[in-house]
């Protein structure tokens, strides 16, 4: 079995992986592979962005890039351009693997088209107010930055209900604790 988990910049898809991992999936995390992809294509990002994307020792300097490409969807595109294709190949490795189900955690599931590989998939939502303030304790960006990078993320999940897998939401907008019992609650329905 493949699940797919997807939501928006700072929705709580982190914190519903980690029930699923509690309950026996093995989860991939393509943000993490999206850094493997990074560092495999440093070559092509400098010659694409320039040197000032690179970190003193050769290695992409992800805070640089990230400033650089979420402020241009053009920029942003030829990133995804680069290191897109790496990371579905890999993806489609990892869940090859049928002995134990799997979890893809992807805020962009459905952009890259890893949802074709998922029976089922949760979408975590959560209120905008809640997501800001997650995300300017997380990751420290300001509040320009968080308002640019929720802007971009805007339409990341479909409207339409023609899709091919099962789709179930969670509400994200109580107690951690809350929400990870409707998490496991979700589990408990997909696998029985």
């Amino acid at each position: 079995m493949v699940v797919g988990l997807t939501g928006k910049y700072c929705a709580g898809k982190n914190e519903a992986a980690r029930v699923f991992a509690e309950r026996g999936f093995r989860v991939v995390d393509v943000d993490r592979l999206g850094h493997q992809a990074l560092e495999a294509s440093r070559d092509e990002i400098a010659a694409r962005f320039g040197p000032g994307v690179m970190d003193p020792h050769g290695g992409v300097d992800r805070k640089k890039l990230g400033k650089l490409v979420f402020g241009d969807r053009k920029k942003l595109r030829d990133l995804e351009d680069i290191v897109h294709p790496l990371m579905v190949e890999r993806v489609k490795d990892l869940v090859s693997d049928d002995s134990v189900p799997h979890l893809i955690n992807a805020a962009l599931l459905f952009p890259m088209g890893l949802d074709a590989l998922c029976r089922r998939i949760l979408i975590v939502r959560a209120p905008l107010c809640r997501r800001i303030r997650r995300a300017l304790a997380r990751d420290r960006l300001g509040l320009p930055g968080t308002l640019r990078r929720i802007w971009i993320q805007r339409k990341l999940i479909p409207q339409s209900s023609l899709l091919p897998a099962d789709i179930v939401t969670v509400e994200n907008s109580g107690a951690r604790e809350k929400f990870r019992e409707k998490v496991s609650l979700v589990i408990s329905r997909l696998t029985g």
